[in-house]
């Protein structure tokens, strides 16, 4: 996968302590939580490892006690860490750990970190399931920038169908994520110039109980995690395009009226970078030099569908420093088809809601969405709807 040094090129921080026991660098994590602070300590580990032990293929040991994965994100970064320091640095890498089970972060028990064990052998397999694994509740692809073929996006579109419908999720909703992953991916490729990893793993189905009380039904968790690393982040086109003054079209018009507003009220907390995240995501704008026929996405309104009938939901995207969540009582549209990010539904007058954005704890060097849906069954939708 390309680019995955610029995640230890951004982070730049080194002077961690490093263990060796029986011949092997040991990384000890005492965090209760694996998230991005997680990831980041990682990250100085390995900086620090690669200073001081400089083109050594020194073992790389992970220990780790029980430990709660906060969301998929978490650990794809993760995976795609130990991806690096294995193809690219020639390290073996081992992972002792216990993770905690969770609707949202099953797909843990699905992950090649399986495969780094004590068994040396199991490492190459390691390499291969994390460019591609399509088995039972799984579905992993790289998608290399160097197309595999001239409908690779058709392609795709075609597996990712077939693969959902194996768990009986609405056809409706089922196309509707086959066509969103569809398009990231091809942004990520096309646009941000390089490799696209997604990962989705669907969860057994399960009962839920609300104050004790069974309810009706029968629900699936749908957790995906689409990944690119690139020097292009999610807001850059549109910042160009503001600091040239390119906003000539009628509705890049109303988004410069939105910039002269929203700058006036720019903190540490919501900055330059969050508005131009946020404009992104806006329908029919795009931060490309040609504006196009349509431009920008219908993600968000994709991710507002799937939330309506969805009993649990995380979604957010990461970009450099920042990150924006999608949460559901915000994700309204104006009769102009503006988000505003805000209860008030106005993009023009307000500013986003304070939660919708947010510090990463890494500079993040491209672009990465955390989808979680947990979801009805198609089976059960016909017998109570």
């Amino acid at each position: 996968m390309k680019n995955i040094n610029m995640l230890f090129e951004n982070n730049d921080q080194y002077a961690y302590k490093i263990n060796i026991i029986k011949g092997s660098i040991v990384f000890q994590g005492y965090d209760n939580k694996f998230s991005g602070n997680t990831i980041l300590k990682i990250i100085n580990f390995i900086n620090t490892v690669h200073k001081k032990y400089k083109n050594s293929k020194i073992t790389i040991v992970f220990l780790f006690k029980e430990i709660e994965i906060v969301d998929k994100l978490s650990y794809i970064l993760f995976e795609c860490i130990c991806y690096y320091l294995m193809k690219n640095c020639h390290h073996k890498v081992y992972l002792y750990w216990n993770p905690q089970d969770s609707i949202l972060t099953r797909g843990i028990f699905l992950s090649p970190l399986k495969y780094l064990n004590n068994n040396k052998n199991n490492l190459d397999i390691f390499l291969q399931k994390f460019e591609k694994d399509i088995y039972q509740r799984h579905f992993r692809r790289l998608i290399s920038n160097d197309k595999e073929t001239t409908n690779y996006l058709g392609n795709l579109l075609q597996e990712l169908d077939s693969f959902l419908k194996f768990f009986s999720i609405t056809e409706e909703y089922r196309d509707q994520i086959s066509e969103v992953i569809t398009e990231l991916t091809g942004n990520a490729c096309e646009h941000g110039c390089t490799d696209c990893l997604l990962d989705i793993d669907i969860t057994a189905s399960y009962k839920k109980s609300i104050e004790g009380i069974r309810q009706k039904g029968n629900f699936y968790g749908i957790n995906i995690a689409i990944v690119n690393f690139s020097n292009i982040l999610l807001g850059d086109g549109i910042k160009a395009k503001i600091d040239s003054g390119n906003l000539n079209e009628p509705r890049y018009i109303d988004l410069r009226n939105a910039y002269n507003y929203h700058k006036t009220f720019f903190t540490e907390d919501y900055t330059y970078a969050d508005f131009c995240n946020l404009s992104s995501l806006q329908d029919k704008i795009s931060g490309r030099t040609d504006y196009g026929p349509s431009g920008g996405t219908g993600l968000t309104k994709l991710i507002h569908s799937l939330q309506k009938i969805s009993d649990v939901d995380k979604c957010y995207v990461i970009s450099g420093h920042r990150g924006v969540f999608f949460l559901k009582n915000v994700l309204n549209y104006d009769d102009r088809n503006w988000l505003g990010f805000n209860e008030e539904k106005d993009f023009f007058h307000a500013t986003p809601k304070n939660d919708v954005t947010t510090e990463c704890y890494i500079f993040f060097p491209g672009t990465a969405y955390n989808l979680n849906f947990v979801m009805k069954r198609e089976d059960d939708y016909n017998d109570h709807n």
